[in-house]
C-alpha cells in the first residue's frame, strides 16, 4: 500500500508546478494585452492634439469646416439709402400764386424768394376756383422735381403736387390759407436724391420719398397754370 501511495504524492509538485506556470502565462498576457491598451490609447491623445494644433495654425482644415462655410450665409451688399443733395437756388424757376384772400402776400413771399437767388416768374393770384387749404402747394411737372423738393425745403409745410402732364423745369408756389412764412434765409435749399432702381442690388426695394417737405401727391384735374 505504502508503494501504491508514492507515486501520486510524487505528482503533486509537478501539478503545483505547471498551475503556477499557467497563472504565470496568464498575467503575461493580461500585462501584455493591457501594455497594446495604453499605448493605443497614447498614439489617440496625441493624435488629436497634433489634429487641433493642425487646425488652429492653419496648417489644414477641420472635419467640420466646410459644413460652417455652407452655414455661414454669404455677405450681402448693403442698400443705398436716400441722400440729401443741395438745390442751386438759381437754378429754381418759380411763380408764386396767392389762393387767400390776403392782399400783397404772392408780392411780399416774391420779393423774398428773388432775395434767396431764385428765378421768380409770375407773381399772381391763383385761378378762380384752386383752393389752398393748407400751407401751400409746390406743383411741377417731371423736369422740375428737383427744384421743387429745393422749394418745398425753405417752405414749411408745403406739400409736392406732381402733374406728369406739365413740361419744363418751372414750378409754382400756391401760397395757402395756413402760409406763415418762409424758412428763414441761412436755411439752404435741399432735395433728396433717391437711387435709381435700376441700379439696386438683387433684395433692395425702391426707397419711398422721404423729402422735409409734406409727400408728393398727384395735381387735380385742372392744375393751376
Amino acid at each position: 500500500m505504502a508503494d501504491a501511495q508514492g507515486p501520486r504524492g510524487a505528482e503533486a509538485p509537478d501539478e503545483e508546478v505547471a498551475a503556477l506556470l499557467r497563472a504565470e502565462r496568464r498575467r503575461r498576457r493580461t500585462r501584455a494585452r493591457q501594455s497594446l491598451v495604453f499605448v493605443a490609447i497614447f498614439l489617440v491623445v496625441v493624435g488629436i492634439g497634433i489634429g487641433a494644433a493642425g487646425v488652429n495654425r492653419g496648417w489644414w482644415e477641420g472635419p467640420f469646416a466646410a459644413a460652417d462655410d455652407a452655414a455661414t450665409p454669404a455677405p450681402t451688399q448693403a442698400c443705398p439709402t436716400p441722400t440729401t443733395a443741395p438745390v442751386e437756388a438759381a437754378g429754381v424757376q418759380v411763380s408764386v400764386l396767392n389762393s387767400t384772400d390776403r392782399p400783397g402776400l404772392a408780392g411780399g413771399v416774391a420779393d423774398e424768394l428773388t432775395a434767396r437767388g431764385l428765378v421768380v416768374g409770375a407773381v399772381a393770384n391763383a385761378p378762380d376756383g384752386v383752393v389752398v387749404p393748407g400751407t401751400a402747394e409746390v406743383r411741377y411737372g417731371p423736369e422740375g422735381a428737383l427744384a421743387a423738393e429745393g422749394l418745398a425745403s425753405i417752405a414749411p409745410g408745403a406739400e409736392l403736387v406732381r402733374d406728369d402732364q406739365r413740361a419744363g423745369p418751372a414750378v409754382d408756389l400756391v401760397l395757402g390759407e395756413a402760409w406763415s412764412e418762409l424758412a428763414p434765409a441761412d436755411v439752404p435749399l435741399t432735395a433728396v436724391v433717391t437711387p435709381d432702381p435700376a441700379t439696386l442690388p438683387p433684395g433692395c426695394a425702391t426707397p419711398g420719398p422721404t423729402s422735409a417737405a409734406t409727400p408728393t401727391t398727384t395735381a387735380p384735374a385742372t392744375p393751376a397754370p
